[in-house]
């Protein structure tokens, strides 16, 4: 029997007291989106920040928190081309920049961007690339925002 549902952590209000897990919805990917059942998810001291205070940025409540995440791809919404079911994912930090341009509607996963702490999550297929074969899935979930803080760090900073 096909799953209905999807179980994510939220928070209301601000502070960590205030996260809560419940049952939404299992989504349909809209055109260009993707739903991934997540296998892995890092957390950042970022995300602690978040889940405080939402770094000064303005959120929407209920919020999901969480930049990380690595998964299986479970389906696709018309005009995806680039993933099909079954494939292994990790989600990018800034949603829409997987390479570099900076382009302006990129915004940061777990905050204002949608967050991983879920067991599934509907994102747009721009801003998922594939998992590195080599790395299990917990072990790719640390890429998008450790990762790339390292990266920028040694290719940005260090060049």
């Amino acid at each position: 029997m096909p799953e209905t549902t999807l179980r994510r952590w939220q928070l209301p209000a601000y502070g960590r007291a205030h996260l809560e897990q419940v049952q939404a919805a299992l989504p349909e990917p809209g055109p260009g989106q993707i739903l991934v059942r997540v296998s892995a998810v890092a957390l950042n001291y970022r995300d602690l920040l978040m889940t405080e205070d939402g770094m000064g940025m303005p959120l929407a409540l209920p919020f999901t928190p969480g930049s990380d995440m690595a998964g299986t791809v479970e389906a696709v919404g018309d005009g995806v081309r680039r993933f099909t079911p079954g494939e292994r994912v990790i989600n990018t930090f800034w949603n829409g920049w997987i390479d570099h341009h900076w382009p302006a509607h990129a915004v940061p996963a777990g905050g204002p961007g949608p967050g991983m702490l879920a067991s599934h999550v509907l994102i747009d297929a721009e801003a998922a690339v594939a998992a590195p074969a080599t790395l299990s899935l917990a072990e790719a979930s640390t890429l998008p925002c450790a990762g790339l803080t390292a990266w920028f760090a040694l290719a940005e900073l260090g060049a």
